[in-house]
């Protein structure tokens, strides 16, 4: 840009001179031709024709002064282009779109009208991601909030066996449990990681499943008994998986919330095996069924949301069939290489 300041105003500077002398000529082109025509031969006398010199180079000076001003009105209307642009996106939440750099005419303002789109597009993008984060943020404290209420149902159901007197040793010992699930699920609200809209950070271990999932069906033994529902468990001992267990505790906790309070099942069987190079864990029960994609469909379905998302966090691909003689959820482990 200042190259071309530079350059209009040594044109300017000699411009006058320069327009002055070519109107002498002009006139005294006219002079010639029109004794040429004429077959006169007249002296050319320079005073007596100032007043067209003049005329004619206040003309030019007029032709340029108006190419100038063409030229200032145009950087300046790109200018105020430019402004109201970056006004409405400081004042308006939906940003406008790119400039379209092709209808600029100065290259200056060609690579002012880029960085605007550039940053259009940085904005654009930034408000994505904050929008994905709150889906994300809204997402995640339901669940949680959802969640929570697995371990106080299994908790109410063992205060009933405390208030009758039944299996107290084993009551006391899941309502413990649960009280600590309870725990490590609040102190996870407030975990920055789980709420960051890049990624959930997990934190894998090698976990024995059989062991694991037996752990699990401790919490559940008494909730299972109280809802009469009898369960088989056929887990291979030596089937070894990386995940976070937390989250693995979630989605286990999540079917089975399923299998107690919505499929009216009296049999629950829980198989894990290796079948042509995959690991997987079967989970299965008589109860009613359901049809999967509706109910991922309903908002409210927030533990079968769960059930279908948590696994993509564990590295594990699941399949549900489900029908009217009972529902059949399939995790099959997806990282063998480092189990």
């Amino acid at each position: 840009m200042n190259k071309k300041l530079y350059l209009f105003t040594l044109i300017s500077i000699l411009f006058f001179p320069i327009a002055l002398m070519i109107s002498n000529y002009i006139v005294l082109g006219i002079h010639l031709l029109s004794d040429y025509i004429n077959g006169t031969d007249t002296p050319f006398i320079a005073y007596e024709n100032y007043i067209y010199v003049f005329s004619i180079f206040f003309v030019m000076v007029l032709l340029y002064v108006a190419f100038l001003s063409r030229i200032i009105i145009n950087i300046s209307s790109e200018i105020s282009l430019l402004s109201d642009l970056i006004r409405d996106i400081a004042n308006d939440q939906n940003y406008p779109e790119p400039v379209k750099t092709q209808m600029l005419k100065n290259i200056e303002m060609k690579h002012l009208g880029e960085s605007v789109n550039i940053l259009i597009n940085s904005l654009k993008y930034n408000q994505v991601k904050y929008k994905e984060s709150e889906e994300l943020r809204k997402r995640y404290l339901d669940q949680l909030a959802h969640d929570i209420k697995t371990p106080l149902s299994i908790i109410k159901i063992n205060l009933f066996y405390l208030k009758t007197g039944q299996n107290t040793d084993e009551a006391i010992i899941e309502i413990n449990k649960n009280t600590d699930t309870i725990s490590t699920l609040s102190d996870r609200i407030y975990h920055k990681n789980y709420l960051n809209s890049d990624s959930i950070i997990t934190h894998r271990s090698p976990i024995n499943l059989e062991e694991t999932m037996n752990q699990f069906m401790e919490k559940w033994k008494n909730a299972l008994y109280h809802k009469k529902i009898k369960y088989l468990s056929n887990i291979e001992p030596d089937i070894i998986w990386t995940l976070d267990k937390v989250w693995f505790e979630r989605l286990f906790d999540n079917v089975l919330q399923n299998v107690l309070y919505h499929s009216e099942a009296n049999h629950l069987t829980i198989e894990g095996s290796k079948e042509e190079g995959k690991q997987k864990l079967i989970i299965m029960d008589n109860g009613i069924g359901f049809n999967p994609m509706k109910k991922l469909q309903q908002s409210s379905r927030k533990g079968l949301n769960i059930i279908n998302e948590v696994p993509k966090l564990l590295n594990l691909h699941i399949s549900i069939e489900s029908n009217e003689l009972g529902t059949k959820i399939i995790l099959t482990h997806t990282d063998i290489s480092n189990s």
